[in-house]
C-alpha cells in the first residue's frame, strides 16, 4: 500500500471545551451542563442540540471521514486510523473521547460510557470513503438514550420530576439523527 500523501486530522471529541474550563461548544449536546450553560432556575443547560461534525467534514468532500471512540478491543479504532494513514488526500477521525470531570462520571466506567454511546445510537460508527457512507455498526437492539444520560453528572438534572420532556426530546433527535444516518449509508457492515 502506499502511503497517503495530505494529512490525518484527529478529532479528540470531548463534547466542549474541557480544557478552558467546560465551556459550551458546538459540539456540547443538548441540555447538558456546563461552565457557562449552567443548570438552574435560569437554564435547563445547553439550548441546541450538537453539530454533527462527522456530516458537516463528509460535505466537505473530504476523501475519507470516520467516526469511531474507545471500544472493547479498540478494533475499529485501528482499522479506522490505518485506512486514514493510507488514505491518498486528507482524512478526519472523529474519536468520542468522554471527560470524566465535564461528564461527570467515574474514570472506571469510560469503556461502558463509550459502549452505551453506541448503543443508543447516539455515537454511530460509521466511515465515508470516497462519499460512500457506510455504517460500521447496527446495534442488535436499540437501548433508550437514558441508559447513557443517566451514567453522567451533566444530565443529572434531566432526571428530575417534571423534567421527563427533556429525556423524550434527546431521543426524538437521536432518532432523528440515526434515520438520516441509514438513509445516507449504501453500506452496512456487520453487526
Amino acid at each position: 500500500m502506499e502511503r497517503g500523501h495530505d494529512m490525518v486530522y484527529v478529532c479528540y471529541d470531548n463534547g466542549a471545551y474541557m480544557n478552558t474550563g467546560i465551556q459550551r461548544s458546538s459540539a456540547t449536546p443538548m441540555f447538558a451542563d456546563t461552565t457557562t450553560t449552567p443548570v438552574g432556575s435560569v437554564s435547563d443547560g445547553k439550548t441546541q442540540y450538537r453539530k454533527d461534525l462527522s456530516a458537516i467534514i463528509a460535505e466537505h468532500k473530504v476523501p475519507y471521514v470516520v467516526q469511531t471512540t474507545f471500544i472493547n478491543n479498540f478494533r475499529d479504532l485501528h482499522i479506522k486510523s490505518e485506512k486514514a494513514i493510507y488514505t491518498k488526500g486528507a482524512a478526519f477521525l472523529n474519536i468520542m473521547a468522554p471527560c470524566p470531570r465535564g461528564w461527570r462520571y467515574n474514570t472506571w466506567d469510560i469503556m461502558e460510557i463509550c459502549k452505551l454511546a453506541i448503543e443508543t445510537r447516539y455515537w454511530p460508527l460509521f466511515e465515508v470513503q470516497d462519499g460512500v457512507w457506510t455504517l460500521n455498526y447496527e446495534p442488535k437492539r436499540y437501548v433508550p438514550i437514558e441508559e447513557w444520560l443517566v451514567k453522567q453528572g451533566r444530565f443529572k438534572h434531566m432526571f428530575k420530576p417534571g423534567n421527563e420532556w427533556m429525556i423524550e426530546e434527546f431521543q426524538k433527535e437521536v432518532d432523528r439523527r440515526w434515520d438520516e444516518l441509514l438513509a445516507r449509508c449504501t453500506r452496512h457492515m456487520g453487526a
